[in-house]
């Protein structure tokens, strides 16, 4: 992801639960949960999360080399 300003995973406010979702820490809903969003969506209450995204972009690589098989 070039630009990746804007979107969840680079967000301040969002927690990785897998590979592909996580939670949206901004707002809680009607239960008291987290939403849950992908980690492509945007939204208007981004925050900049800085050298994290990085990481969670490494964490990312880490768990899709895991699953593949080797040979």
């Amino acid at each position: 992801m070039k630009n990746h300003k804007g979107y969840c995973l680079s967000c301040e406010f969002y927690r990785l639960q897998n590979t592909q979702s996580g939670l949206c820490r901004v707002d809680k809903d009607a239960v008291g949960g987290y939403p849950q969003r992908q980690t492509d969506d945007r939204c208007q209450l981004w925050k900049d999360c800085g050298q994290r995204y990085f990481i969670r972009v490494g964490w990312l690589k880490a768990q899709k080399a895991a699953l593949e098989p080797t040979g």
